[in-house]
């Protein structure tokens, strides 16, 4: 009798604890920087009207308010066809032609996203033309990262493409 009291009690105890193991259904989903890359041909470069010197602009919905907001947006350049970058702004060039420009980029605006605005801001005494580099296009990398995963590799130096691809696992 005893035996069998033992043993119910066993199995009751080990079903109890079988049972109160559940499978968890809540997928928690890490938040991931995002990289964009862009090619800018010579042609693709347009008179712009707020600023002295000419603007493309790309569509961009994965850049979202909140990013700019409270995460971040960083867009590096790359003159080598992508042997290296660096990060706008004060990103100074001499294109074929002998004219001098600064390229910057800008992601959205407070409170929106879904574009990205690429600047090459002339210098006095450019002849009037769009950049032309010998190289017929500008690489331009945009990096997106979500305001958890930035608050979380603020020390990060952005200014080193190659540190920002391995701390966020950028392909």
């Amino acid at each position: 009798m005893k035996r069998t009291l033992f043993s119910i009690a066993a199995i009751l105890c080990a079903s109890l604890v079988f049972f109160s193991c559940s499978k968890d259904n809540n997928t928690v989903v890490d938040a991931q920087a995002l990289t964009t890359v862009f090619e800018v041909k010579n042609s693709d470069w347009q008179t712009s009207s707020v600023v002295s010197g000419y603007e493309v602009t790309f569509d961009m919905t994965e850049i979202t308010a909140s990013i700019t907001d409270q995460g971040a947006v960083w867009v590096y350049y790359s003159f080598d066809n992508g042997i290296s970058y660096e990060l706008a702004p004060s990103l100074q060039r001499t294109d074929a032609s002998g004219n001098t420009f600064d390229f910057l980029g800008q992601a959205g605006t407070d409170n929106q996203g879904g574009y990205v605005v690429l600047t090459a801001l002339k210098y006095t005494g450019n002849s009037n033309q769009a950049p032309k580099f010998s190289n017929p296009n500008i690489v331009v990398k945009v990096v997106s990262i979500p305001s958890s995963l930035y608050q979380a590799n603020k020390n990060v130096n952005k200014e080193d493409f190659n540190e920002v691809k391995r701390v966020f696992n950028l392909k």
